[in-house]
C-alpha cells in the first residue's frame, strides 16, 4: 500500500507540474514602465519555451562563459536585462528584480529564489555606466568649482598682504 501511495503521488506530481510552474501562458503584468521586449513577438526562443526553460539557457550560457570563456549574447543574462528592463516616465531603467517588474513578478508567483542579481546588474549596462559617468562628471565639476574658489581666496589673501 505504501508503494502504491508513493507512485500515485509521483504520477500526480508529474501530470500537474507543467501547469503549476512557470505562469501557464499568463502575460507578464509589469506594474510600471515598458520594455523593448513588450514590442516583440517572441524572445530569443519561442515564448512558451522561454517561460518554462529560461533558467536552463542561463545555466548553460553561464557554464560556456565561465568554464570555456565563450561569450555570446543570445542567452546571456545581460542581454535579457537589456531587453526586459522597463523604463519609468523619466526614461530611467527600473531594476528587473524590483517589486512588480519582469523577473520578480514571476519568481514570486512560482516561489523560486532569484539570486542572479546578487552579482549581476539589474539595469542595462550602458545605462548604468552612463549614470555612473554623469555622477562622476558632476563630482569632478563640483570639486573643480571648490578648487577654483579656494585658489581665488588664497590669491586675494596674498594680495592683501
Amino acid at each position: 500500500m505504501y508503494q502504491f501511495t508513493i507512485r500515485l503521488v509521483v504520477i500526480i506530481t508529474i501530470i500537474t507540474s507543467p501547469n503549476t510552474f512557470s505562469h501557464s501562458d499568463n502575460p507578464h503584468n509589469i506594474s510600471e514602465g515598458k520594455s523593448k521586449a513588450d514590442s516583440l513577438e517572441q524572445c530569443v526562443e519561442p515564448t512558451d519555451v522561454m517561460r518554462k526553460k529560461h533558467f536552463n539557457f542561463l545555466y548553460h550560457q553561464r557554464d560556456k562563459t565561465v568554464i570555456n570563456g565563450i561569450r555570446t549574447k543570445k542567452h546571456s543574462l545581460a542581454n535579457c536585462v537589456d531587453c526586459h528592463v522597463a523604463h519609468n516616465q523619466q526614461g530611467e531603467p527600473i531594476p528587473v528584480n524590483s517589486e512588480g517588474q519582469f523577473c520578480q513578478t514571476c519568481h514570486v508567483k512560482t516561489a523560486t529564489n532569484i539570486d542572479c542579481f546578487s552579482c549581476h546588474a539589474t539595469v542595462p549596462r550602458d545605462r548604468m555606466s552612463q549614470n555612473i559617468l554623469k555622477d562622476n562628471l558632476n563630482k569632478v565639476s563640483n570639486l573643480q568649482n571648490k578648487t577654483d574658489k579656494l585658489l581665488y581666496y588664497y590669491q586675494m589673501t596674498l594680495n592683501e598682504k
